[in-house]
């Protein structure tokens, strides 16, 4: 029996089977991310992902913005990467419309840097996590991550953004804009991220929430507005629906928490810790307790532990739902107190 040969990629075949298997393997490596020559994108780096099948450009050590802009006109045999990363680099300041060229990312790392502007047609709307913390940005392109249809996180932790930006997306899940200087939370805020779980805002000098702020945010998990100047907490301030696990109220200046200032929350983690609390009234803590994985933290608050506890006191189940640390003014532990000391109350 005469054996079929032929020749595919420069390979002498002697079976169909064999000529199958090689047309298969030379379409995989056609399709195989590959870098450019290392000459013409120095001092940028290529690298292959570790499973081999995308690729990573690191330009960290690009000297100033035409650097970075002329490496990107190089010939790119693969326009689509998974990450670019730019980090602790201390000479891009602006990054200009088209300086990444032609080329989309996945993950956009930019950090640590001196970054101050983003421009608004810089970045590839393929991009799904963009991280540019730590740097000293004040203008960044919000309004354009309407057309990012993949977008989940966007990470802008320690810049110079002075107010809140206007978002709209229907699949950003991770917002981090702690260390800013916002200062103002408007009441529609979130009217136009709806898919939002984890959301950041620690340290933005804000001075107040308004009631229904968070009311859009049905998926929301983790909320965080630690180290601001929130004076009072009023009904409805943060509305909640049963996913959320955490609120981070801790390190503000609050000595009043209104009833209700927490609807739907019943069994997340609610932290109060180091605020300016002298009381532990039931109709407000009580409803936020009563799920069996709740938990308070109001350690580091001037309590007064008064009749305003008793009803903690006197339920060791609740009781053990509150942080174990939890002092009185005087320096009673919480947990310490003896519920016989409160039947006048």
């Amino acid at each position: 029996m005469e054996f079929m040969e032929k020749v595919v990629g420069g390979l002498r075949l002697e079976s169909s089977r064999d000529v199958k298997e090689a047309q298969f393997k030379k379409t995989f490596e056609l399709r195989e991310p590959s870098c450019p020559d290392t000459h013409y994108i120095q001092p940028c780096v290529c690298s292959p992902t570790p499973d081999g099948t995308e690729i990573d450009l690191d330009c960290s050590l690009v000297e100033d913005e035409t650097q970075l802009e002329a490496i990107f006109q190089a010939n790119f045999p693969t326009t689509t990467f998974r990450r670019l990363t730019i980090f602790n680099n201390q000479n891009i300041q602006v990054l200009r419309d088209g300086a990444l060229g032609d080329l989309s990312f996945s993950e956009v790392w930019i950090t640590q840097g001196t970054l101050r502007e983003v421009q608004p047609n810089v970045l590839s709307s393929a991009a799904r996590y963009l991280v540019f913390n730590f740097n000293n940005i004040s203008v960044f392109p919000f309004t354009t991550l309407e057309s990012f249809q993949e977008l989940v996180s966007l990470d802008l932790r320690g810049n110079n953004i002075q107010s809140f930006p206007q978002l709209a997306s229907s699949t950003l899940s991770t917002l981090y804009l702690s260390h800013n200087p916002l200062r103002d939370l408007p009441a529609d805020a979130f009217v136009a991220t709806p898919a939002l779980v984890d959301l950041q805002l620690s340290n933005t000098e804000l001075k107040e929430v308004l009631p229904g702020t968070f009311e859009p945010l049905g998926q929301l998990r983790n909320l965080g507005l630690g180290n601001n100047h929130f004076k009072t907490l009023e009904a409805e301030a943060i509305q909640c629906s049963s996913t959320v696990s955490l609120v981070d109220v801790g390190y503000n200046e609050l000595s009043y928490v209104a009833p209700d200032a927490f609807p739907g929350l019943t069994n997340g983690w609610v932290y109060v810790h180091h605020n300016a609390l002298t009381l532990l009234e039931e109709e407000v803590w009580s409803p936020v307790l009563q799920g069996p994985e709740a938990y308070l933290d109001p350690y580091g608050n001037p309590l007064h532990c008064d009749c305003d506890v008793a009803w903690l006191i006197r339920d060791g189940a609740m009781l053990a739902k509150v942080d174990v640390y939890t002092t009185c003014a005087d320096g009673r532990l919480l947990v310490s107190l003896d519920p016989s000391d409160f039947t006048h109350c």
